[in-house]
């Protein structure tokens, strides 16, 4: 790899960490159903202005309606809305480890979906080490009597996001495979906001926020950011590193994305970094680094098709 393409990488990492960070403050002024369904909106209008320049990019999208619509509902939808739900009682780092764990989930879904990949010892072995990280990372916060009643719940939410990615990813791997570089993402997002979008509208008709909690100021350049940039911008890119480097390569975001949204968490959200954050985050990349190679790289398709993976967030 070259110099531009390392410094592609981390920006990608950076673009992805900081996702988590958009949305804990996003959440803090709009619910999760709005801030998702906004998110889904601008991310698509910030794609869909590359197919006057890439017109093959719309070659054959008719055809995979369907698809979009599953991937969609399992690497869009409930990921983004448990994840926004999730941080509104768990500290944005955390959100980004629990997120992590996708490539783990993939392993052991895998292990009975149609042709999927059947688990080996060495993979079992790192599923076990990468769900211990998750136990270190939220056991010892539960046991404190000032925790949030909804703390548990929250990082529940985070780790159905990694789930559903991991669903997600399977689905994509099998009825967007082939497709035109960047069509998967544009097609996942624009569905995901098509369902969104009238549910959002008619959910705030019904009930409107309360004036104080009117997203403005940050919340609104948090949104902005987590559409344009975690989303947009990010798949641009992801696509421009897999054609360049492949995907194996790539896969090193992974690694990344935990590190730098507990990096901002702690920088600009004031969060602490405890010893069972650190004690998890390397328990759970140990176990992704056991799952194997293959396996990861499906994972990373997630943010893509995702992968997605959108492995995320």
């Amino acid at each position: 790899m070259r110099l531009k393409e390392y410094l592609a990488l981390f920006v990608l990492a950076a673009l992805w960490g900081a996702s988590f960070l958009f949305i804990k403050v996003a959440v803090a002024d709009m619910t999760p159903l709005t801030l998702v369904a906004i998110r889904l909106i601008i991310g698509t209008l910030g794609l869909l202005w590359l197919i006057p320049f890439r017109p093959s990019i719309t070659q054959g999208w008719r055809s995979r309606l369907k698809g979009y619509l599953i991937v969609a509902i399992f690497n869009a939808i409930i990921p983004y809305l448990s994840i926004s739900w999730g941080e509104q009682y768990i500290p944005s780092g955390m959100a980004a480890i629990l997120n992590a764990t996708t490539p783990l989930a993939i392993v052991i879904i895998s292990n009975w979906w149609p042709g999927g990949e059947r688990i080996t010892w060495i993979r079992a072995v790192g599923v076990l080490v990468g769900f211990l990280g998750v136990a270190v990372l939220v056991g010892p916060t539960v046991l404190d009597v000032q925790t949030s009643t909804l703390y548990l719940p929250g990082a529940g939410a985070a780790l159905l996001g990694a789930i559903s990615y991991a669903f997600g990813s399977l689905f994509a791997s099998r009825m967007l495979r082939g497709l035109p570089s960047l069509q998967p993402a544009i097609g996942q997002n624009a569905m995901g906001a098509v369902i969104l979008a009238p549910i959002a509208a008619v959910a705030l008709f019904i009930q409107p926020q309360p004036a104080p909690q009117i997203a403005i100021g940050w919340s609104i350049a948090a949104v902005l950011a987590l559409a344009l940039g975690g989303t947009a911008l990010a798949y641009i890119f992801y696509y421009w590193l897999i054609e360049r480097v492949g995907p194996t390569r790539t896969l090193i975001v992974t690694y990344l994305l935990p590190c730098m949204a507990l990096v901002y968490g702690a920088l600009l959200l004031h969060e602490t970094i405890g010893i069972n954050a650190l004690g998890g985050l390397a328990l759970v990349l140990l176990g992704i680094f056991f799952t194997g190679k293959k396996t990861g790289q499906r994972a990373l398709e997630i943010k893509t098709i995702k992968p997605e993976q959108d492995i995320q967030h």
